[in-house]
């Protein structure tokens, strides 16, 4: 027999979901601290005195006292339970009733299929019946949508799992961008709020040169504060003054090899004047950065959160005049590797668009990754006469999600 109860314990919710098949950081009882602009519940089933579903659920204020419910991530259950289902989804409703919500929205962390780039794309057997499960409880499917802008949480994301990483399984090309950043000085720092001020920067710049709008620095000094033991930043850096010493050294020795040349070495002649001239504009780079940045520049940063077994990496920046410094792939070969030696078995790269053609994958595809996609958003009507606002209300996720 199951039993539904209100205000499950935050401890015993975060124990539930860590160690569930579907564990997701959005589902921890301290995500509810970073939307705090919503209330927020945890509700659940037992089954003979044992939790078998937990749902952290946010509330959203609407005019006329109404409001909206939504379960990022979730509801947490066996979705190949279709009895566990039913029963969950009705007493959801109810729950929902009592708060004058017009409706719930939900978005499982099922997956539809998983699939790495270039793989026969095959569905997960299970998913059907989970949708059909979540439909036949009253809740109606949002469809399949392929553009990230189309929902709350991107329906496909790039997740790198343990065993399919490691620097010798990465491509050639990858390995080659983080040794250049290696050979071109570039150096990894790890912290938490010391770096904030450092990573923001990042954070400006990217938002800058892409035209999105991410999060201010307030925002991120929650998180961490939020989550002190299981998040982390990591910057890349260049120290200027020593790249310009050792570059300076590199050009001198070069032109000293110009000079002592013999008449018939052409062919060599050509190699060291092209790098002549090539060293020649990495010092008056130099100069120009040492004035603008001072002696140490940060060039590329992420921010990481572990939850359970997962981990996601849910922002990153860098400094495009440094590009060339290939610091973004050393940055997040070395935060993964962090994730993982956390403990973590998998690391979430964040959300891709569904036609895989877009910047996004082009980079993430470097790290071998799989592409998780997931069954969508469900919505479940509670307020049937008023469910058309509802519509009205979801299509202002952008402001209130």
């Amino acid at each position: 027999m199951y039993k539904f109860e209100i205000g499950i314990a935050a401890e015993e919710h975060d124990a539930f979901v860590a160690n569930h098949a579907l564990c997701n950081l959005l589902q921890s009882s301290s995500w509810a601290k970073v939307k705090d602009n919503w209330d927020s519940e945890i509700i659940g089933v037992y089954q003979a005195g044992k939790l078998v579903a937990s749902s952290l659920v946010l509330i959203r204020l609407l005019p006329f006292k109404l409001t909206m419910l939504y379960t990022p991530r979730g509801p947490v259950l066996d979705y190949n339970d279709a009895s566990l289902v039913a029963f969950f989804m009705k007493e959801l409703k109810h729950y929902a009733k009592k708060k004058r919500a017009l409706f719930v929205k939900m978005d499982p962390t099922v997956h539809y299929r998983d699939f790495q780039l270039g793989e026969k794309v095959d569905l997960n057997p299970c998913a059907e019946d989970a949708v059909n499960s979540i439909i036949k409880a009253g809740a109606q499917h949002q469809g399949l949508a392929m553009e990230m802008s189309a929902t709350i949480q991107p329906r496909f994301q790039a997740n790198i799992y343990k065993e399919d990483f490691s620097h010798e399984q990465l491509s050639k090309s990858t390995k080659k961008m983080i040794n250049q950043a290696k050979k071109r000085g570039v150096t990894i720092r790890i912290g938490r709020e010391k770096l904030i001020p450092e990573f923001f920067k990042m954070i400006e710049l990217t938002t800058e040169r892409q035209k999105i709008s991410l999060r201010n620095k307030d925002y991120f000094e929650k998180l961490l504060s939020i989550y002190p033991n299981n998040s982390f930043i990591m910057l890349a850096e260049v120290n200027l003054k020593e790249r310009f010493a050792e570059t300076k050294q590199r050009y001198e020795k070069n032109k000293e090899n110009l000079q002592n040349l013999k008449e018939n070495q052409v062919k060599k002649k050509h190699n060291l004047e092209e790098l002549d001239a090539s060293l020649s504009r990495e010092l008056k780079e130099l100069q120009q950065n040492i004035a603008i940045s001072g002696e140490k520049a940060v060039v590329a940063g992420t921010l990481s959160i572990t939850f359970g077994t997962t981990s996601e990496i849910l922002y990153a920046g860098m400094d495009e005049s440094y590009k060339r410094y290939m610091p973004a792939y050393f940055v997040w070969f070395e935060t993964i590797q962090e994730c993982f030696s956390r403990g973590c078995l998998s690391c979430n790269m964040g959300g891709v668009e569904g036609n895989l053609n877009d910047g996004l994958i082009k980079f993430k595809a470097n790290f071998n990754p799989t592409i998780n996609e997931f069954i969508g958003e469900f919505d479940l009507p509670v307020n049937h006469l008023l469910f058309g606002l509802s519509k009205f209300a979801y299509k202002l996720k952008k402001e209130v999600f």
